[in-house]
């Protein structure tokens, strides 16, 4: 399994609407894509700068897929000016070493 984690500062709307227009549109395009394992956002509170901050992962089967996602999320955010803003101030992708999910129970 491969991540990709974005961060954002959010500087034009709210974390709320970030997750309605995520949910209600980006998920339901990111989850086609081949290799596709999960997808959340998370919203981390308010930085330095005053600003709300917003952190995504893309978790995909193969580096390649985790990576092509970037774009697509990058594509998706200038989509969405009219109702929110971000600022990309940094993004990694590496190799998921250790991983734990919900059971399933009997």
């Amino acid at each position: 399994m491969h991540a990709s984690i974005r961060r954002y500062r959010l500087v034009k709307g709210t974390p709320d609407l970030v997750q309605e227009k995520a949910t209600a549109i980006f998920l339901p395009k990111i989850c086609t894509l081949e290799g596709f394992l999960s997808y959340s956002v998370v919203v981390t509170g308010l930085g330095d700068d005053g600003l709300p901050g917003i952190v995504t992962i893309s978790v995909f089967e193969h580096e390649a897929q985790a990576k092509a996602s970037s774009k697509m999320a990058a594509d998706w955010a200038k989509q969405m000016s009219d109702f929110f803003a971000l600022d990309k101030v940094g993004e990694e992708s590496g190799r998921i070493v250790s991983h734990e999910g919900p059971r399933s129970r009997s």
